[in-house]
């Protein structure tokens, strides 16, 4: 099974910090938070992976890479990008993102969710540093093999 602990150790650290960057006095960390679901009497929880302080800015971080080792277009990694826009849809924020980390994903995944984005949530593209996106890509790499049957 696939090593996570590199995308929450380090790539999440550094997109929350290239965040506050972006957002100067806010400080962003992983949080819980309840979901606003209308139809549910118990509110649910979901971990959001950037939480600024104040809770106005909510973020999900994904690091997909675009095609699959075949070619083939990703539709897991779709399947996982619009379930993290639901949660999204489900919170109360004045600004909420979806952070991608891969340029030809975020560029393939800007055109085809065109129209079936809720209203008030953005997509937006964070370029990693060199030497990160390159242990990223490593390890998607080893993962892609072992997704394979033997």
């Amino acid at each position: 099974m696939a090593d996570t602990t590199y995308m929450k150790n380090v790539v999440e650290p550094w997109v929350r910090t290239w965040l506050a960057q972006q957002f100067p006095g806010h400080r962003f960390s992983k949080q819980f938070l309840e979901l606003n679901a209308n139809f549910q009497s118990v509110p649910g929880k979901h971990e959001f992976d950037t939480v600024s302080e104040d809770k106005s800015i909510i973020a999900a971080i994904k690091g997909h890479s675009w095609k699959t080792s075949g070619g083939n277009l990703p539709s897991g990694k779709y399947a996982q990008l619009y379930q993290e826009l639901y949660f999204l849809s489900l919170v109360k924020a004045t600004q909420k993102f979806l952070i991608l980390t891969h340029e030809e994903m975020y560029n393939d995944f800007q055109k085809r969710s065109q129209g079936k984005i809720a209203e008030g949530i953005r997509i937006l593209f964070c370029e990693l540093p060199r030497e990160v996106e390159e242990k990223v890509a490593s390890m998607q790499v080893r993962a892609s093999k072992e997704q394979k049957p033997q």
